[in-house]
């Protein structure tokens, strides 16, 4: 009987100690300052422009999230209502706000693909010529088009504009902070005849030789396309060239291993 006692109260202080629960990482796509791109999973993990980043979890409703091998650190704070809130510091004091384009659970994967879809439709009315200035030091975001090579064509600060210090890109828009004014211009037709979505992931699949379902596609410079997608054996990265020809399908992470 005393064993038994014994027994009882080491599993009830066994329970007593245990590790908490996992933080919860909701299911999101962002875009941050300088084109980083952002998916996370519910429940983790967290890609860094198709990196899985590595996880802190401080408690339930906010967790950290490092890509080493940009230096970028992610904030992840989840509301009353399970909306996520993302924002990155990076190397040389780099930082921002990044803007959350979907969110909720897995069930809203489907809804990305069209919200995907729907941001072709939005680059294409999208101006590909803007003025952004930054004034009192403060950032902004000017809407652009800014698939394929943006470049400053006129400088209007006294403040030199440069590149992923003052000025950089994200997926809808050219951002500018530190002073930085400039009249910008999307020189690059390439992006404008990069592979909509359906048929980027048609030629994956059949580089992969099956069917997945696409979770990202974002532009990697002026002449690629980065895919992330989801096959029956895992997540797998799909690098394609803008005229069709796939370079390589890469295993993210496999089921069960």
């Amino acid at each position: 009987m005393r064993h038994h006692r014994l027994s009882l109260t080491i599993a009830l202080l066994a329970s007593a100690f245990a590790a908490p629960a996992m933080a919860a990482v909701p299911f999101f796509n962002a875009s941050c300052p300088g084109g980083i791109d952002v998916h996370a999973d519910e429940g983790g993990p967290v890609y860094v422009q198709g990196r899985e980043a590595t996880l802190k979890r401080f408690n339930d409703r906010y967790v950290e999230a490092r890509d080493a091998n940009s230096g970028i650190t992610l904030s992840i704070s989840t509301g009353g209502d399970g909306a996520p809130q993302v924002s990155y510091t990076g190397r040389g004091g780099a930082n921002g706000i990044c803007q959350v384009s979907s969110g909720g659970s897995p069930a809203a994967a489907e809804g990305g693909r069209h919200h995907r879809d729907q941001d072709r439709d939005d680059d294409a009315a999208l101006p590909r010529e803007v003025t952004c200035e930054s004034t009192d030091q403060r950032q902004v975001s000017c809407d652009m088009d800014t698939r394929g090579t943006v470049e400053i064509v006129r400088q209007l600060s006294r403040t030199r504009c440069e590149q992923g210090s003052n000025w950089g890109l994200s997926r809808h828009s050219v951002w500018v902070n530190g002073g930085c004014r400039a009249t910008f211009r999307n020189m690059s037709k390439a992006a404008a005849n990069a592979p909509a979505g359906d048929t980027a992931l048609g030629s994956c699949n059949a580089s992969k030789g099956a069917q997945g379902t696409l979770v990202t596609q974002v532009p990697v410079g002026t002449d690629y396309q980065e895919l992330i997608i989801d096959y029956p054996d895992g997540r797998f990265l799909c690098m394609m060239r803008n005229d069709g020809r796939v370079q390589s399908v890469t295993p993210l992470r496999r089921r069960g291993g």
